[in-house]
């Protein structure tokens, strides 16, 4: 088991409820092992204007073997024309926390 097997996938999204429905959505699939969600204060460009709004910022405990199973899940079920969904690698972890991660999601 090295960590480098693991990561974070981040999204963000406009509503609680859309958040909610992607983090439960991928934890019955036992796509992930945990959302975490913050609420965050986002600034970027969209069809030609700065926009400022609030975001709920999703990070999920998952396996990178499982990344492309996540990303078809958040595209069908994100709110957003062009949702933002990243995978952030490993570098370290502890080994019970990853033990956690890979008995609580599925095998591909």
């Amino acid at each position: 088991m090295e960590a480098s097997d693991y990561c974070i996938v981040s999204t963000t999204t406009d509503t609680t409820e859309n958040a909610d429905t992607i983090s439960q959505t991928l934890l019955e699939k036992k796509l992930i092992a945990c959302a975490q969600r913050t609420t965050t204060q986002s600034a970027y460009r969209w069809k030609e204007k700065i926009i400022e709004s609030d975001e709920i910022l999703l990070q999920m405990k998952t396996k990178k073997s499982l990344f492309e199973h996540i990303k078809k899940e958040i595209e069908a079920l994100h709110t957003y024309e062009v949702p933002e969904i990243i995978m952030i690698p490993l570098l370290d972890a502890n080994d019970f926390y990853l033990q956690w991660i890979d008995k609580e999601t599925i095998n591909v």
